[in-house]
């Protein structure tokens, strides 16, 4: 990942290596959960779940007055913010919602224009600027992934399977991989999977090589990303699981980085601005992440940004002052930039696998995973000029305008970024 030359006395010539974060600034982003065409789920969750816990456990659940429908109207209007204001990140389409029906061929409760108006809108507006997945089949029943009807022993995807069965490989494999295929079905190719609750938390390696392998047969796609963990309190980091050099695969974890203080998953959890970020922008996760360099990844649930109702909109109204005062703290982008997750995940893999040598004033890349942005450090000698593979890079002439194709010389530091051409990269500076 680094590489250093030394003089004949041992002093650092020039030392390279790929920065943590793409234009080292540090990603922004937010996770949606339980999202889906429609339906809250949470209603039929809740119902469902007093099946099979006793009704006193949920006597503080109001699932009868929770709201059945999150309307196409409520979604659109969230979606064409979220692109105005530059928010980025993960949105979650559960492919049979609690076992209701498929969403490609229909949910009893909908008719099909109803249904095609929400998957237009989702292609239009949210797959922009959110990746897609799949919160596994149902976020309910554990189904037969042939059929899609519920098991005999009325197991659940987050409790039960919780701990995945590593004795089936290829059914969890197969499971998983349907799931992704009823997305790429309605136009929404997935880049990554969500796990419904607990979902292979237990059993975390055997997940992320079936998850990996479900979402390559399906989109082909050679790093995509999987959503287990949440960290609200301690660092975070980016892991990469599997990564194969010689094929250019691996599989990226996006790991949440913050509590739900947007109404959680009832629809009418806490909710808490100032537990992101406080008014005066100092007090919160996230600027303690920020100044520290962590990715700033948000957790929340779609029916917490709903609500109870169309007028409600909790959630969304407290992100609304979160994002405004994240710009407010970094009005000219300069240390944060708002990505998608499969964005931070893919820079993970591509730095995690790619080798970097040096030759006097040369760094060579070798990259078995190309990424946008792609962001080198450069130390030990005065930078002029950066070339990669014979082209120029112009000089940015401050933080805020450093970007792709440009390098930024700060505080002895070069930055250089750029778009590799190819797996094999040469820089040249001067």
């Amino acid at each position: 990942m680094n590489g250093t030359t030394v003089d004949r006395e041992g002093r650092p010539l020039l030392a390279a290596e790929i920065a943590r974060h793409a234009l080292d600034r540090v990603p922004l982003s937010i996770i949606f959960d339980d999202s889906t065409v429609l339906v809250n789920l949470n209603y039929f969750f809740l119902r469902d779940r007093t099946t099979v816990r006793s009704m006193a456990e949920d006597r503080d659940r109001r699932w009868e007055d929770l709201p059945v429908v999150h309307p196409t109207s409520f979604t659109r209007e969230f979606a064409e913010w979220c692109l105005a204001s530059g928010v980025r990140g993960k949105f979650s389409v559960v492919p049979c919602p609690a076992a209701l029906g498929r969403i490609d061929e229909g949910l009893p409760l909908f008719s099909k224009a109803q249904q095609d108006e929400w998957l237009a809108m989702c292609r239009e507006v949210i797959v922009p600027a959110f990746d897609i997945t799949p919160e596994m089949l149902t976020h309910t029943f554990v189904v037969d992934p042939k059929t899609l009807r519920p098991l005999p022993s009325g197991i659940w995807e987050q409790y039960d399977w919780a701990a995945l069965p590593e004795d089936q490989e290829e059914l969890v494999t197969e499971y998983i991989a349907r799931a992704c295929r009823i997305l790429d079905a309605v136009g929404l190719p997935p880049q990554g999977v969500t796990s419904p609750g607990g979902f292979g938390g237990r059993t975390l390696p055997f997940y992320a090589r079936c998850a990996g392998e479900a979402v390559r047969q399906v989109t082909g796609n050679p790093v995509p990303f999987f959503f287990q963990r949440v960290s609200s309190e301690a660092a975070v980091d980016t892991p990469v699981w599997y990564p194969d050099r010689r094929a250019g695969q691996a599989t990226g974890e996006i790991i949440a980085s913050t509590g739900d203080w947007t109404g959680s998953w009832t629809g009418y959890g806490e909710v808490d601005a100032d537990r992101y970020i406080t008014p005066d922008l100092e007090g919160g996760r996230l600027p303690a992440l920020i100044d520290a360099g962590e990715p700033a990844v948000l957790i929340s649930h779609w029916q917490g940004f709903y609500g109870m109702h169309d007028g409600d909109r909790r959630g969304f109204r407290a992100f609304q002052q979160v994002v405004g005062r994240l710009a407010e703290r970094d009005p000219r982008g300069e240390r944060t930039r708002w990505r998608t997750c499969s964005q931070i995940t893919t820079y993970a893999c591509a730095r995690e696998m790619a080798e970097v040598s040096v030759e006097g004033n040369a760094v060579r890349l070798d990259l078995p995973v190309q990424t946008p942005d792609l962001t080198l450090r450069l130390t030990g000698r005065e930078v002029r000029s950066v070339r990669v593979d014979g082209r120029p890079l112009e000089r940015a002439p401050n933080r805020a305008a450093f970007r792709g194709g440009t390098f930024l010389l700060e505080d002895g530091v070069a930055l250089a970024a750029f778009d590799p051409p190819g797996r094999r990269v040469l820089v040249e500076v001067e």
